[in-house]
């Protein structure tokens, strides 16, 4: 059996802002290894709102760790889809490719819709890139008027 490590949110902060592209490799491996042993119910702390120069290495983590594991860090894997030339989000298209379709799409689905809500097409663009990318269609959205409408948008 695995034991994975209890570590407190301000414990796990500090090594995800040591996975930042910009530190000295050293670092960068110690906060990988450390927070690849994390608690499956804290997975969704390695990927922060802000500090972009840590999500790739958070998405390597992640797609390390593998489905059902990263399950809770999904959400803020499909944040990243918003612009591929982000760090980490092509790698995070890698990610959702591995754990299949069927689980992948309801999350891109979301970000979709939240896309539509903002009327963001650049947004729109980069998840019908996903989505192409994925081979996800119009018949695996549970929405298909958000498939139709973002493929629409994306190409304008």
């Amino acid at each position: 059996m695995t034991k994975f490590l209890n570590l407190e949110d301000e414990e796990i902060t500090y090594y995800v802002y040591n996975l930042n592209s910009q530190l000295p490799k050293e670092t960068q491996e110690e906060a990988m290894e450390i927070l690849s042993q994390l608690n499956n119910e804290k997975v969704h702390l390695i990927i922060p709102k802000y500090g972009k120069n840590c999500w790739e290495n958070g998405v390597k983590i992640l797609s390390r760790m593998g489905y059902p594991r990263n399950k809770k860090a999904l959400p803020k894997l499909a944040e990243l889809l918003q612009d591929r030339n982000w760090p980490g989000s092509l790698d995070a298209i890698e990610v959702f490719r591995d754990i299949g379709k069927e689980t992948s799409t309801p999350y891109i689905e979301r970000e979709c819709e939240k896309a539509l809500e903002c009327h963001d097409y650049d947004w729109l663009e980069h998840l019908e890139f996903a989505c192409d990318s994925l081979e996800i269609n119009e018949n695996d959205f549970h929405n298909k008027k958000s498939y139709i409408s973002m493929k629409k948008l994306a190409q304008n």
